[in-house]
């Protein structure tokens, strides 16, 4: 691991835990591309949501749709998807050992992140639930960036409002999705091993720093940063 001077963290799944109905989500997304004429096995059930969306998106551009009404399109599809974020809302958790590895490191005075494909409505009430929201020094959401992950510009920004360079940053996160985010923004990562299926997913994908607890985040940047506060 680098010197660090402040750690990003995905939100559902690493810093949080809840039982958001993803299947819903993509029958939703596929459905509305359906409705403007992008035939469904063309995008593939099992697709992660994101490619749906993006792949969706492709399509409707290739089949003639006027650029306004294709984004018309993929905000109404992001409202569906908000929906389903928000009702599960009732089902978030923190991970276990997470407040006291966000205390640990704003001690050694790190910067705290989130960069997260929820949306902010969702993100933000869950950060408070949970009473998270006192660590971070910066989120953003899916609806708060345009290009959000697995593009790299996502995780810059956030890198960028917390006044930091990206060299001096750890990611979090607990899938591929995240895994591809960092590699792609020249950002060192650390998995997280949320279940077993999701380990093995990043093991495939060559992580090689995969941690079963948040504290264990704390001793991986702590040498440097202390050598170094």
């Amino acid at each position: 691991m680098p010197s660090a001077r402040a750690v990003v963290f995905d939100l559902d799944g690493t810093l949080i835990q809840s039982n958001i109905d993803y299947d819903e989500m993509r029958k939703r997304a596929m459905g509305a591309l359906a409705a403007e004429g992008v035939p469904p096995e063309e995008l593939g059930q099992s697709r992660r949501i994101w490619e749906i969306i993006t792949g969706g998106e492709r399509m409707l551009r290739e089949l003639g749709m006027p650029p306004e009404r294709c984004l018309q399109t993929i905000s109404r599809i992001n409202d569906e998807l908000n929906a389903v974020e928000l009702e599960a809302l009732t089902t978030v958790e923190p991970t276990a050992h997470v407040h006291e590895a966000l205390e640990a490191l704003r001690r050694l005075g790190l910067r705290i992140g989130v960069a997260t494909r929820g949306c902010n409505a969702y993100a933000t009430r869950s950060l408070e639930m949970t009473g998270l929201t006192k660590y971070v020094d910066a989120m953003l959401a899916r609806d708060d960036v345009e290009h959000p992950k697995p593009d790299p510009r996502h995780l810059l920004q956030v890198i960028a409002d917390l006044g930091v360079h990206p060299k001096d940053v750890v990611f979090v996160g607990d899938t591929t999705t995240d895994m591809k985010t960092a590699a792609d923004a020249g950002i060192a990562f650390i998995g997280f091993l949320r279940n077993g299926e999701w380990g093995r997913r990043l093991r495939d994908a060559g992580c090689r720093v995969l941690v079963d607890d948040l504290r264990a985040i704390v001793e991986l940047v702590a040498g440097e940063t202390s050598s170094t506060a």
